[in-house]
């Protein structure tokens, strides 16, 4: 364990290391900084690290285990009601205690004609769980995920149009936020319990219930909407806290409370599991119990780290830049900040490793979150546009997923899935806390934010989803030009089946 741990160390701090070099450069070439800030941020950065590896170490080892053995558990069941009753539990309980969702769900309640953080929160986790329902239900009858992810974002882009102007960018944000450090982890392998007994080979239908889940919020919210009256919310300004070391022994005081909240029902599930289904020996329980421990360390100095230093540096920076005469400069600095934010997201170090995993190698850790930074650093720069110049967030996002969504009918089923997967990745604790204040700070007309996580979320799922495209085409390719005979008992080639086609890893690779 002691030799994997510093394998994470490893891997976490090269995560880091670049966004926060870029923002001590920020800071120190716009000027208005102290030295003492400089070394909170490096403080942030440590806890950053050494959280995200507890993190990805104790979710090997209980977030992951949990979520696959309670999805095959249920597949192997055969009892339909079963499965779709506890799906709608799980993703009802898992998303209600998720901390981005209660941050998001008070600025709401701040900002809109919604004064309630918790009507705000139920029909988020209501959302949540009828989608996850109905990927439960995809699994088992083989629909098809881009035909529904049609239906559901077409049916979301028709209500955009109806819903209260204040609602739809609200609405978005809220189904970004739901696949949190706790969720994405447990979603992923869940699904993969699933498949894995249902699908037979077929285990990329694992993917995609991330996607699902964020569509399902979406849809709640605006008809949700439509249903409330009075005018919106007064909204507060934006202020800078100064940054202090006192902000540490607070934070944690805060997240070791509100993240045993999170653990909680998790826990609670895999005892419940443990006690009628699961039964298994005293050593693998107690190596989950420690899995849980250091997933929970592991997000208490992740948000610590991310609230006490990257926080109020991002709104800091965001004004500084808002309040020089050539602002468009915040488009470049954008796009840098947003590539290399999304490497430090705890949600991207799972995904990648279950992709990887799925194709047997073929698709790589490294091309996955390159494709998904770019995706991100897109998202950071229109988020930067919208905010300056205060224009509708549809003319962005209803172009996006149409595209998306009549790309998912050419790709393959595991980029379709990958690719909704990754929008929901990519809107972690960093986007929330880091990005989010940086183009707020940004802001020149009435915006109050809602809408940037949004964005954040739909140009990684353009991204993968070209990706994708490539990838399909250079098989097609491929294939034209050589003939593959399929040779018993032969190892000369790696072969694995893809979507009912062949693909030769060494080549793809």
């Amino acid at each position: 364990m002691w030799k994997n741990f510093l394998a994470k160390i490893k891997e976490s701090f090269f995560s880091v290391f670049p966004i926060t070099a870029i923002i001590i450069v920020l800071i120190l070439a716009l000027g208005n900084t102290t030295f003492s800030e400089i070394i909170i941020l490096l403080i942030s950065a440590f806890l950053l690290i050494l959280g995200i590896s507890l993190f990805s170490l104790g979710a090997d080892n209980s977030m992951i285990e949990l979520g696959q053995s309670v999805g095959s558990t249920l597949s192997k069941s055969r009892k339909m009601w079963l499965m779709v009753l506890l799906s709608f539990i799980i993703g009802f309980i898992i998303t209600f205690a998720e901390p981005d969702l209660m941050v998001l769900a008070i600025k709401v309640a701040d900002k809109s004609s919604l004064n309630s953080v918790w009507i705000f929160i139920s029909t988020v986790s209501l959302g949540v769980g009828l989608f996850l329902m109905l990927a439960i239900l995809k699994l088992v009858l083989r629909w098809k995920l881009s035909i529904i992810m049609t239906i559901a974002y077409g049916a979301i882009l028709i209500l955009a149009f109806f819903v209260p102007s204040e609602f739809v960018p609200i609405a978005f944000d809220s189904g970004s936020v739901t696949t949190g450090p706790i969720s994405v982890p447990f979603l992923l392998s869940f699904g993969l319990g699933l498949s894995a007994v249902r699908s037979g080979k077929n285990e990329d239908d694992s993917f995609g219930l991330i996607a699902l889940c964020s569509a399902g919020p979406i849809l709640a919210v605006m008809l949700m909407s439509l249903f409330l009256t009075g005018g919106s919310g007064a909204g507060n300004s934006l202020s800078i806290e100064a940054l202090s070391f006192s902000q540490f022994p607070t934070a944690i005081s805060k997240y070791v409370l509100d993240v045993a909240l999170v653990i909680l029902p998790i826990v609670l599930c895999y005892v419940a599991f443990q006690i009628f289904a699961f039964k298994f020996p005293k050593q693998k329980v107690v190596k989950t119990v420690i899995g849980f421990l250091m997933t929970y360390l592991g997000i208490v100095l992740f948000l610590t780290g991310v609230e006490c230093g990257y926080a109020n540096l991002g709104l800091k920076i965001g004004k500084m830049i808002g309040d020089l005469e050539f602002s468009w400069i915040a488009l470049p600095i954008g796009f840098m900040l947003g590539a290399f934010a999304i490497m430090a997201e705890p949600a991207l170090h799972v995904l990648k490793k279950q992709v990887e995993n799925i194709t047997s190698g073929v698709i790589k850790q490294k091309v996955i979150v390159t494709t998904i930074s770019i995706g991100v650093a897109f998202s950071v720069v229109m988020a930067v546009c919208q905010n300056l110049y205060d224009f509708n967030l549809l003319y962005i996002i209803v172009p996006v997923y149409v595209v998306c969504l009549l790309l998912s009918f050419f790709n393959t089923k595991l980029f379709t899935a990958v690719a909704f997967d990754s929008g929901g990745v990519a809107t972690g604790a960093m986007a929330v806390s880091f990005t989010l204040p940086f183009v707020m700070g940004l802001s020149t007309g009435i915006s109050q934010g809602f809408g940037t996580i949004a964005l954040i979320a739909v140009f990684p799922i353009l991204t993968m989803q070209l990706l994708g495209a490539v990838y399909k085409i250079v098989l097609l390719k491929r294939q034209g030009a050589f003939r593959i005979r399929q040779l018993k008992g032969n190892n000369e080639f790696d072969l694995i089946e893809f979507d009912n086609e062949v693909l030769i890893s060494d080549f793809y690779s």
